[in-house]
Parts: structure tokens; C-alpha cells; sequence
């Protein structure tokens, strides 16, 4: 399960910011950084969208095995 915690890490690594992430999913700003709180469930089409954007396959929000950069 991909937790707000595990998101920032994420993306921290892709050295992306919430607002480019935003750019390139499609998510706004505000839902990216109320994820990373905890503050709002990621639902299944949502966790895509945003690996998508990140570069990672979605088993590494459940496993963290496999990371590619963005």
C-alpha cells in the first residue's frame, strides 16, 4: 500500500517537486500534498497516475524493489 510517507519519499527521490508532480499527473497540488499528510486515501487509478508521472512501477509502492527515475 502506498502510504503519504512512502509517496514523499518517492518523489523525493525522483527529485520532483508536488508541483511538477501535479504537472505530470494530472493530480493537483493540493490532493499531492494532503496524500503525503495522510490527510486523503490514494485510491487504486490515483497511485497509477502518479507512478506513471514518477517513472516507478506500482509493485514498488507495495514491495519497494524496483525504482526507475523519472
Amino acid at each position: 500500500m502506498l502510504t503519504g510517507r512512502k509517496l514523499k519519499a518517492i518523489r523525493s527521490l525522483c527529485d520532483v517537486t508536488q508541483t511538477r508532480l501535479a504537472d505530470l499527473s494530472g493530480v493537483s497540488p493540493t490532493a499531492i500534498a494532503e496524500y503525503e499528510k495522510d490527510k486523503r486515501e490514494l485510491r487504486t487509478d490515483t497511485v497509477r497516475k502518479l507512478c506513471e508521472a514518477l517513472g516507478v512501477k506500482v509493485t514498488y509502492t507495495v514491495d519497494g524493489t524496483v525504482i526507475g527515475g523519472p
